[in-house]
Parts: structure tokens; sequence; C-alpha cells
């Protein structure tokens, strides 16, 4: 998923990242945040800040990129292979999708009712479970320039064999999905469902980066000092989560052998305080590595919180300026 980011307030970072104008004319700077993230080990693989009027296809294309040649920086070793990746609403299109086949990915996409016309009569079919070819050209239809340009060989009447389900939510509305997922047995409908409730960790760790890590919390107003804070805060999430990845098993086994109306987990708020004041020194290698990850793991676990399920929070969107620069609290 795609999100934003309120930027410090000065010329260069309005030139760099542009802003969103009020009905004014004014408004406060902003940058396109996305973030390739592994749910299952709770770490950002690839991140960028990029120029408030940057896509969010346009920018998972990069995450593709980069995925990719991390495989084949990998080949032959445990990497990223077999993916599958799940995107929200903002993202389905032929072109898009076709790239994500072609460079071998399977994906779970978020889909409106009408935004392709195969997939619009596929939805109003009587199915809620249909596989549909898609050809990439028709009379009516070009082929992207973009799919041209990076594939040139490639056969314009090439179908895209895509399976479109319809899902009911808790609430009675329909939810779409389409994905690369063609085998009806091997993932029936339902785990198709189950599957695409995981992309809820994406907005989780966004409300992480944003509320707990104060990503949005920068300490100059030039465009390297933003940049320089923005991947610093991602690479303190991803240390974090590398920790807390080693400590998820034993907390699962105690789970499993506790007696206690609730299972738990470890507090993020909490794991990420407990780096704060030594991770610049671990850095600048002036601490001992091993007493400092064996510290940091005892105290992490330490704090723990229940899972309650079932609780459910109203999401809120703010226009204020969240920070005042004059203190910044964590990192």
């Amino acid at each position: 998923d795609g999100s934003t980011a309120q930027l410090p307030d000065s010329d260069a970072i309005r030139e760099e990242f542009g802003c969103s104008a009020n009905q004014y004319g004014q408004g406060l700077p902003l940058g396109r945040i996305s973030v390739a993230y592994d749910l299952e080990n709770g770490l950002s693989v690839d991140a960028r800040l990029a120029p408030y009027g940057r896509g969010e296809r346009e920018l998972a294309l990069e995450h593709l990129t980069a995925i990719t040649a991390y495989d084949q920086r990998s080949s032959g070793r445990r990497g990223h292979t077999g993916d599958l990746l799940l995107f929200d609403m903002g993202y389905p299109a032929l072109d898009f999708i076709a790239l994500f086949v072609l460079a071998g990915k399977d994906v779970v996409i978020r889909t409106p009712d009408s935004r392709i016309k195969e997939v619009h009569a596929a939805i109003h079919a009587a199915s809620d479970d249909q596989i549909i070819q898609i050809p990439l050209q028709t009379a009516t239809r070009r082929m992207s320039p973009k799919l041209r340009a990076q594939y040139p060989d490639l056969d314009p009447a090439w179908a895209l064999s895509l399976r479109v389900l319809t899902l009911s939510l808790e609430d009675g509305r329909p939810e779409y999905l389409l994905t690369t997922l063609l085998d009806q047995m091997t993932f029936p409908i339902q785990v198709s469902h189950g599957l695409f409730v995981k992309r809820w960790g994406s907005e989780t760790h966004y409300d992480v980066l944003k509320n707990i890590l104060e990503i949005e919390n920068f300490t100059g107003k030039s465009v390297l000092s933003v940049r320089q804070d923005f991947y610093a805060t991602v690479l303190t999430s991803n240390i974090q989560g590398l920790i807390q990845w080693e400590l998820q098993e034993e907390i699962e086994a105690e789970n499993q052998h506790s007696s206690r109306k609730y299972a738990y987990r470890l507090n993020t708020n909490v794991s990420v305080g407990l780096l704060k004041d030594t991770l610049v020194t671990l850095l600048m290698e002036r601490g001992n590595l091993q007493e400092f990850y064996d510290e940091v793991k005892r105290e992490m676990k330490r704090h723990r919180v229940p899972i309650r399920p079932g609780r459910r929070a109203p999401r809120t969107r703010k226009t204020r300026q969240k920070y005042t620069m004059n203190k910044r609290r964590a990192l």
C-alpha cells in the first residue's frame, strides 16, 4: 500500500516533493511513501520516499525491480522466491498486473467494480469465482507503451489469465479481488479471503512508522535531512523487526502452553523505545553487539501485551501539522 508524509515547510522541499494545495492555493508539503512490506516477517523489503505527484503503481514497479534484483543476487540460496504480493484498491491495471506476471510474481489485488471491462463482466456474472482471459490488445485497446518498451518481443495477442473473486465482508458489502492464483483446488475462495486479510499488516506498519517511530517528525528543513530521517527510521523499524522476529517463536510456544485468557505478543512501542538510547552508539561500533542484543531481547520479552481478537478502532484523518520541529522525541 502507499501513504503520504507531511514534510517540513521550506522552498527546497516544496520544489523537490510538491504539496497538496487547498482551496486557497496553499498547502503543506507532502511526500509519497511506498513500502514493500514482508507481512510474514515484519520487515520493510524496499521503501521509497518520492514526490507527492508520483503514483502508487509507479512506485510499486520500483519495488518490483528491487525485489527481482534481490532474487538474482540470491539465486541458488534462500531468498525472495515464490512471492505473493497483496495490493489494495489503487493498483489494478492491465499493464501493471502483466509486468508482475512476466516477472514471475503472483498477486492478489482488491479492485473496484468497473476498472477493466472484462473484470466488470465477470463480477456481474452468476459465479463468484471465475477465471478469465484478458488480451493485452484488442480492436479497442492498445497494448501499453510501458509493456512494449520493457518487453519489445511480447506478442500483443497474449492473454493475461486472471481469477475474479467476489467475497462478502462482515457488514454484507461485496469485495472484489483479482488474483493470478488460478488453481481453485489449492487456493479455494475462502483461502483467498484469508490471504487478503493479511494485507492489514501493511496498514499497521504505516501506523508504527507514523505514530510510534514518528517518521514525519523531521530534524531539518533540507531535502537531504528529510531523506536521511526517513531511511534512518525505516532502518530502525527493521532492526526492531529482526529482533522481534527471533523472539516470536519463543512467545508463540509459551502462548500454546499458557493457561492465560489471551495470547500475548511483543509491545511494539516499548520495543522501539528500548532501541532509541543505544542504537546510534551501536551503529558507530562503540558498544558490544552481543551484550546489546541479549539485553534488548530480555527487555522486549518482559514487555508483552495481550491479543484481544475482534477489537476495532475507527480510522481518523488529520490535516494539521503534526510536529513543531522544536523537539524530536525519539531517533
